[in-house]
Order: C-alpha cells, then structure tokens, then sequence
C-alpha cells in the first residue's frame, strides 16, 4: 500500500471534505496517509523516507520561509517520490511564487491567468497516467499555465487567444513525478485526477466502468 504525506499548512484537510467529496475516502481505502501541519513535522516525514507520494494542499511551500522544505522535496521527488500540486494550490498561489516553484524542479512551467476554458484530454504516455478514469473534456475554474511541452500535458484549453494553456502538468523530474492541477473549483475531475497522477485510481473508477 501507497504511503501519502499530505502538506496542508493553511487548513486544508483532505479529511474534512469541505474541498473534494470522495477523494478523502478513496485516498484512505488505497493508502497509507499522513497529514502533515507544520514544516517540522513534513520534513521529518520526508526524511525518515516514508512518503511514496506527497500532495501539495496549499501554497505554503512557495514562500521564502519555506524554502528549506522546498528544497528538500525537489531532492526526494528526484529521488522517485510523486509530488502533486492540488487543493488550495492554484486557487492560492502568487504567480512569481508559483514560477519561482517550478524552476526548483527545473520545469519550464510559468504561470498563466486564472479563467475558465474547456479542458480536453490529451493522449499521455499510460507508463505516467492511466486515463480510463478521467472525462475527456469540462469546463474548468483554473489557473492554467504556459511553457509545458506536449507530453507534459494532461490537460489542455483550446483557445487560440491564450498563451497560458495547460490546466493539467505531470513531467519527470529525476526518477520522480511532479504533477500540477489548476482547478480552482473543486470539481469531481479534478478528484479523478489527483488519483490518477497518485496511480491510485481503480478499475472501478473507470468512466466504462460507471456506465457499465
């Protein structure tokens, strides 16, 4: 079983629902999971080598003051941990913050504006993310980003006004993963899809599956 270390420094917690419905259940039925509060506590979960994945839940770790954990987590996702931005991540984030972010892990990901566009699906390699579970277009609430190569995307708007594109991002990063959700309105895609970057989506959650 999975374990997952979950940053929630401003109050979010996966456990109160208040954000996604079923991932709170899902996630405790596949996994082993651990809340952390403080920096303290994450960086001794991180380095007592436990965490197979880390969901990021808010923007604390975007701050200078934090810059230790950030550093430290660049290190261990390198190492083969799956990083996922999701919760109060996007909604949260300042945009300098954000690209300063991700130039920690060496991506080339910037910041864009929040907006509302239709997101499609864009064929991924099934070795990164299983797609059987996820719709294969909405409109999202998001903070989309620019400069993720085609095969980052999970994904996409299609405007041809916008430069910034990308609702979905999940790009190695040294024998690890960081994946990156824009969704600023807690819709069941985006539940869908922080399972999926986890790989702790099931056959049960297939679309053919719920049809079936």
């Amino acid at each position: 079983m999975p374990n997952v270390l979950v940053l929630s420094f401003e109050g979010f917690s996966f456990s109160s629902r208040q954000l996604y419905e079923h991932l709170s259940p899902k996630l405790l039925s596949r996994a082993a999971v651990h809340e952390s509060l403080t920096i303290q506590d994450a960086l001794h979960w991180i380095h007592s080598g436990w965490p197979n994945i880390v969901l990021v839940s808010d923007p604390v770790i975007t701050t200078a003051e934090s810059k230790t954990l950030l550093d430290t987590l660049v290190e261990y996702t390198k190492h083969g941990c799956t990083t996922v931005c999701m919760g109060l991540f996007a909604p949260a984030v300042e945009s300098q913050d954000l690209d300063n972010f991700f130039k920690a892990f060496h991506l080339r990901w910037r910041a864009g504006k929040s907006a509302q566009h239709e997101a499609k699906l864009v064929s991924v390699d099934a070795n990164m993310i299983r797609t059987d579970s996820l719709v294969p277009s909405f409109y999202a609430d998001a903070l989309f980003l620019s400069g993720a190569a085609h095969e980052q995307l999970v994904y996409h708007a299609f405007d041809p006004s916008a430069t910034a594109n990308a609702y979905a991002t999940y790009g190695r990063v040294g024998l690890g993963k960081l994946g990156y959700i824009g969704d600023t309105g807690f819709g069941e895609e985006a539940e869908r899809l922080i399972l999926a970057m986890c790989h702790l989506d099931r056959p049960e959650d297939s679309l053919n599956h719920m049809e079936g």
